[in-house]
């Protein structure tokens, strides 16, 4: 037996469609659907941004740093090669590599700005090299005092590449006046950006060795830095790190590193949610207020009805398939549009960029320099699916409304 009766269907059409003399209770339900419409293709584009947002900032934070951090007591680990041994027989890591780092001060042209100077070994950080786009990346060959700077930086400060720039450290040394902190003078041979603003103004490198000779700490490296196979699995495995060093040794994985940031965007995206699902649930009130107009519109068609032998039930579905039909149409519509604007969103705000000389997303001020937008299927269907409850939930009054009008008051002057 069909869910509907066929002129169950062919009266919710007729009764959607305006005589002369009903044209405002049209208008009224069809701007409830525009509703819908509009407030789920909000709900779909808002939160895809937010999610392209997540997703966009974790991968520039794990494009410049690793998925676990390994550091010792004092911030030093001098028998680094035997931890970093254990480190790579544990299942799941890719690699493994010495780091040292420290806060400097950089000079260069009467400037001055403060930045963290990082030694890696070039050999390993191919990763790093990728980001280079000017110069080339660090070779460790000469006498190795040799940086790449982020390209914000360089622009601060007016470097270019095989420019020479002063670095001075807060490890102190023995000059004629007494203790004073140390200072080299470094070439600038390349020029990295890492699309993310903080890493580009606040970051530079040189190889292990130069940055060991400038801190004076002989073979000593500050951490290790491990990258797993499975990102998603940082903590599990930052667990049997943990296991196979000794004790004092510092294990931080990056789930837990950027914990309340990553949980700060995920409450913002839950309470922008909730908010922007007011937009459908004020067109829900309005399609209730249009089709309590109806029943009162058709307070003699639905007496009629129920004198020829029609039941209640038989006129609740009748509503109901009306409700129905005005939501699912608001809903397809609006997933559909918002799924269009979502998946173009990046052309489009470059196209009014353009047109306008307006920037959106300064790299100066944001995290990002650019609206990411990612679809998540799971987040589309939930939107879809709340918003076809609260559309068929809203039905039930002016359904149950239509099914109790009495035939005999409603035919009584006829």
């Amino acid at each position: 037996m069909p869910l509907f009766r066929p002129y169950e269907t062919m009266l919710a059409r007729r009764y959607l469609r305006s005589r002369r003399d009903e044209r405002f209770v049209s208008i009224v339900g069809w701007s409830s659907a525009v509703g819908i419409a509009i407030g789920v293709m909000t709900l779909i584009v808002v939160l895809s941004v937010m999610n392209g947002a997540a997703v966009e900032i974790r991968d520039k934070i794990l494009g410049f740093s690793a998925h676990v951090d390994v550091q010792g007591p004092a911030d030093r680990i001098g028998p680094w090669r035997n931890w970093l041994q254990a480190i790579r027989e544990v299942p799941g890591v890719a690699r493994a590599v010495p780091y040292v780092q420290t806060q400097v001060l950089l000079t260069h042209g009467g400037l001055a700005r403060g930045a963290l100077l990082k030694g890696v070994e070039p050999s390993m950080e191919e990763d790093l090299a990728a980001h280079i786009i000017d110069g080339r990346f660090l070779s460790g060959e000469g006498n190795g005092f040799e940086i790449v700077i982020g390209k914000d930086l360089a622009r601060k400060m007016g470097v270019s590449v095989h420019d020479r720039i002063q670095l001075m450290t807060p490890v102190s040394g023995v000059g004629p006046g007494g203790s004073m902190p140390r200072m080299r003078a470094f070439t600038v041979v390349g020029i990295f950006d890492s699309g993310f603003y903080e890493y580009d103004v606040g970051w530079v490198m040189s190889t292990l060795q130069a940055v060991q000779r400038l801190n004076r700490l002989g073979d000593a490296v500050t951490g290790i830095e491990v990258f797993v196979h499975d990102r998603e699995r940082a903590s599990e495995i930052a667990g049997l790190i943990r296991q196979r060093l000794p004790a004092g040794s510092w294990v931080m994985d990056w789930q837990h590193r950027h914990q309340s940031f990553f949980r700060a965007l995920k409450t913002e995206r839950l309470a922008m949610g909730i908010i922007l699902s007011l937009i459908v649930l004020v067109a829900v009130f309005n399609m209730v207020s249009s089709l309590v107009m109806v029943v009162m519109e058709r307070r003699k068609e639905i007496a009629v009805l129920k004198t020829i032998g029609v039941t209640h039930a038989s006129v609740m579905r009748i509503f109901m398939l009306m409700g129905g039909l005005l939501s699912g149409m608001g809903t397809l519509v609006g997933a559909l549009l918002g799924l269009l604007l979502a998946w173009k969103l990046d052309v489009l705000l470059l196209a009014i960029e353009r047109l306008t000389g307006i920037r959106f997303l300064s790299s100066d001020v944001y995290f990002i320099d650019h609206v990411p937008s990612v679809i998540e299927p799971e987040y589309v269907v939930i939107v879809v699916l709340a918003s076809l409850v609260m559309g068929l939930g809203a039905t039930f009054y002016p359904a149950w409304r239509a099914a109790h009008v009495p035939p005999a008051d409603a035919l009584r002057y006829e």
